[in-house]
């Protein structure tokens, strides 16, 4: 039941493009994906633990003078975001939760994170998030709850507050899941425009580019989630900014199936 739904999803994603093209023909043109890499990607939301694994490696590239200067440059961005992560959580102000807890329907719904970094639930005193991580949401939040329900059965997923623009159909503020593709965000924004260049496209925060244009690229290939990219609330994802998005060109596949991330999320949320 579960394949023939995706299989349904798909074609509806595709069809809605207008796309003439099978999958099969898609996956070709997009090229094989890249397996080992996959392999090495460990949790799509990363824990404490590899976070810290992480940052440990990226300090022996930053060590070492064997590598070129960008590379250097680019793991150090990468670094100081991870520090961040780990001395200030993940969860800020315009995020949300997805939250389930079985039998309680006044707790089941997407919650904000509001002022002063807390989740306020009904009839519970309001939950301070500062420090946690996305991966330890559930945890967290299941020990929260269990002081006032007795043992609490908690589903969680967050959703980070992106901004997208640039060369897309519709520019503006988006609830993206933490554990999605930057490709995602793009589909949500409408779309990648006709005469946009792919890859152009970079991550800016306080405008500083976190992920310069060929850094995102790269991330993209390796199939990093938004987690693994280490974003937070009011990151800007940028799409050749010079253009406008309008119409539509072959990129735009990359979106309809970052797309099916959610239809799986959605279905494996119904049944």
């Amino acid at each position: 039941m579960l394949e023939r739904l995706l299989l349904v999803s798909i074609r509806v994603a595709l069809t809605r493009l207008g796309l003439p093209i099978t999958l099969a023909a898609a996956s070709l043109w997009l090229g094989p994906p890249n397996r080992a890499a996959a392999q090495d990607l460990g949790r799509a939301v990363a824990t404490r633990a590899e976070l810290q694994a992480s940052l440990a490696q990226l300090e022996q590239y930053i060590a070492s003078s064997g590598y070129s200067g960008r590379l250097r440059a680019d793991k150090r961005r990468e670094a100081a975001m991870i520090r961040a992560r780990l001395e200030d959580g993940d969860l800020q102000v315009g995020d949300q939760i997805d939250l389930s807890v079985v039998g309680e329907t006044t707790l089941t719904a997407i919650f904000p994170v509001t002022a002063g970094r807390v989740l306020s639930l009904p009839g519970i005193p309001e939950i301070p998030l500062k420090g946690v991580l996305r991966s330890e949401a559930k945890d967290y939040l299941t020990a929260q709850i269990g002081k006032y329900l007795r043992e609490p059965q908690v589903r969680v997923r967050t959703l980070i507050r992106l901004s997208v623009y640039g060369s897309v159909r519709s520019p503006g503020f988006y609830q993206v899941p933490a554990d999605a593709l930057a490709t995602d965000a793009f589909t949500l924004a409408g779309g990648i425009g006709s005469d946009a260049d792919p890859t152009k496209a970079f991550v800016r925060r306080s405008n500083e580019e976190i992920w310069p244009k060929e850094a995102f690229r790269e991330a993209m290939q390796r199939g990093l989630t938004l987690d693994q990219l280490n974003l937070r609330a009011g990151d800007e994802l940028i799409l050749d900014p010079r253009k406008r998005g309008t119409g539509f060109n072959p990129w735009t596949i990359i979106g309809a199936l970052g797309a099916l991330t959610s239809t799986i999320y959605l279905i494996q949320r119904v049944f």
